[in-house]
């Protein structure tokens, strides 16, 4: 009796054993086998979402071709995953939609990481960040944002620049205007003594200006980040590009981006 009891016994813990394996291995499967980054690997294709006409984000040049801040960051996902990218132009109000209909695998378009938009999908570690910056004229006696008190400033009607120079430089001399374009006339012919602006405003200025501009050597002001965006709930694909972004951010071609399209080094912020 006893001898049957122990075989019975046994039986039955070789059985539960054999059932809590198969569990294991299905819940280790299942979720590989769904997420995106097994689709990519074995399809060696990513499709990408991204701006086409927002620099210095994404543009579509005359030839057709993509190209910008986000593309660069695009091409080199592609790249660490041995597949070829396909680009899908994306607005403001589509990206979202995007990923939660399918059509892209990631959105990689200027996506700030608010608490709100995180509700509704994943966003990874920051791949840059945004922030408003002080452009002065290159032979200006100032060089830091101390300077700025007794200064004019000028910066577009009821924007971030205009608020900050309210409460945070209430000894400057604010010069609001209705355009970019307006402020960049009135520094460079004097009647301004600065001009503050978001970082890829100031990236486009630095351009079209070169030489007869520099910007202050301090960090952003009204600091923000911004992530890719990919669906909720692949775990896995969110892991391989937080990841992939903490690599990229260290590495030489992240810091020739960011000068290429932004005119200023990896922010330590996101390193």
């Amino acid at each position: 009796m006893r001898r049957r009891t122990r075989a019975a016994i046994a039986a039955l813990a070789a059985t539960t054993a054999l059932v809590l394996a198969g569990c294991t291995s299905s819940d280790q499967a299942g979720p590989t086998q769904n997420s995106t980054l097994t689709k990519v690997l074995n399809s060696k294709k990513l499709t990408v979402g991204v701006f086409a006409d927002a620099p210095p984000y994404g543009v579509m040049n005359s030839s057709g071709e993509y190209q910008g801040f986000d593309i660069d960051k695009a091409r080199a996902l592609a790249d660490s995953l041995g597949a070829d990218v396909q680009f899908v132009s994306t607005t403001n109000a589509s990206r979202i939609p995007m990923l939660e209909t399918g059509k892209a695998d990631v959105i990689i378009a200027a996506l700030t990481n608010l608490d709100e938009r995180a509700q509704v999908v994943a966003l990874t570690r920051p791949y840059a960040s945004e922030g408003q910056l002080v452009v002065v004229p290159a032979d200006s006696p100032i060089q830091g944002y101390d300077d700025l008190a007794g200064r004019t400033v000028a910066a577009t009607r009821g924007s971030v620049p205009a608020t900050i120079l309210e409460t945070e430089f209430p000894q400057a001399k604010p010069s609001l205007f209705e355009a970019v374009a307006d402020s960049i006339q009135a520094l460079r012919s004097g009647k301004v003594d600065a001009l503050m602006e978001s970082t890829a405003v100031v990236a486009e200025i630095r351009a079209s200006q070169k030489d007869a501009v520099r910007v202050l050597d301090a960090p952003p002001l009204a600091p923000s980040f911004v992530s890719f965006g990919v669906k909720m709930g692949d775990q896995l694909w969110l892991n391989y590009l937080n990841n992939f972004i903490l690599n990229y951010n260290i590495s030489k071609a992240a810091n020739e981006s960011y000068n290429k399209w932004l005119g200023m080094d990896v922010p330590e912020l996101i390193k």
